[in-house]
């Protein structure tokens, strides 16, 4: 009973399909001192019903009486958490047996570190694996990706209760209150993805992202833009929205010249500004940027960009070993990933 408490902060809207699966995951957890806060954003179906039928005490139904939205349900999660971390798993997710204790053990040893996720597992409606999912572990690399776009899933996240609370998602940023949330607390502590796979990711036809892919992309513009201003690079209002169409995989906002031009442009001003801090991992920064290149310059049929272009002399080894990557099998197949996982 030293062991410090948990508060496991579930959102639910309509969710009776896998509510119980992700209810069950975090009740046979390997770390037992939890409490597991459902928040009911005035369901329509059995979800009130699922998670009333069980009987163990650690569970605690919130109301919100009339739908309210993602972010005031995660924000009243939040704000009901008495323990002293806060672990975040979405309704239609599940946590793997032992990942609410490694991430406790790791926060417990590691006082500078606010937050961690881990790797983890998508799932098909069905439950069916469909791939294992890793992003860069250590502090420096996830302050630098953070940069370029999202490096956590929400499902897999734990963090201290104090800095959660006080910093909370933003109204606004529903779909991707949680990148914009990462950011914030990234640049107040440490972070990290720990080297394990801590949950099962369900992808299917009603993941919000998915169904809302251009009210998102017009939210993390506005995370894109703020992020150049923390980073003091001015930018134009084109040039943002160079920026932001160029991470978040809009291709076709650069079928014209001058477009593509332009992009080339905003490269070379946008990474040799970073390049200079010795806060950022320089090579994984060059390395994800190259990749989107390559990914926009092939699918806008520009197959001379790929050889010849103002990227490539930033960092030329690095540059031939991306494109390598690409041209071996995987570029033909490429998706570009979206930001906001």
């Amino acid at each position: 009973m030293n062991l410090p408490l948990v508060s496991v902060v579930m959102p639910v809207y309509n969710g009776e399909k896998y509510l119980k699966a992700a209810i069950d995951s975090v009740l046979s957890q390997s770390y037992k001192n939890i409490e597991l806060i459902v928040v009911d954003d005035g369901s329509s179906d059995s979800s009130k019903e699922i998670i009333l039928s069980y009987r163990d005490p650690r569970i605690r139904l919130l109301e919100n009486g009339f739908n309210s939205g993602i972010v005031f349900s995660r924000n009243k999660g939040l704000a009901a958490a008495t323990g002293e971390y806060i672990a975040t798993l979405d309704s239609d997710d599940m946590a793997l047996p032992e990942r609410l204790e490694k991430q406790v053990f790791f926060l417990d040893n590691n006082r500078d570190y606010g937050m961690c996720g881990t790797f983890y597992y998508t799932v098909d409606s069905n439950g069916k694996l469909l791939r294992e999912m890793r992003f860069c572990s250590s502090n420096r690399d996830i302050q630098t990706h953070l940069i370029i776009g999202n490096c956590f899933c929400n499902s897999t996240m734990m963090i201290r209760t104090k800095l959660a609370q006080e910093l909370k998602y933003r109204e606004k940023y529903d779909i991707v209150e949680d990148y914009e949330l990462w950011y914030r607390i990234s640049q107040r502590s440490k972070v990290a993805n720990l080297t394990f796979y801590g949950t099962y990711y369900r992808v299917h036809g009603n993941n919000i992202s998915v169904a809302k892919m251009n009210d998102m992309f017009a939210l993390v513009k506005k995370i894109n833009g703020q992020i150049l201003t923390d980073l003091s690079i001015p930018f134009s209002e084109q040039e943002l929205e160079t920026h932001a169409s160029f991470l978040n995989g809009s291709v076709g906002f650069f079928k014209s010249e001058t477009q593509f031009n332009d992009l080339e442009a905003w490269i070379d001003k946008f990474y040799n500004q970073l390049s200079r801090s010795e806060k950022y991992n320089n090579q994984l920064l060059f390395e994800l940027i190259a990749e989107k290149w390559i990914i926009v310059a092939y699918k806008t049929r520009r197959y001379k960009k790929l050889f010849y272009n103002a990227i490539m002399p930033l960092n030329r080894r690095l540059y031939f070993n991306c494109l390598r990557k690409r041209i071996s099998g995987r570029l033909m197949r490429t998706q570009t990933r979206s930001l906001t996982s």
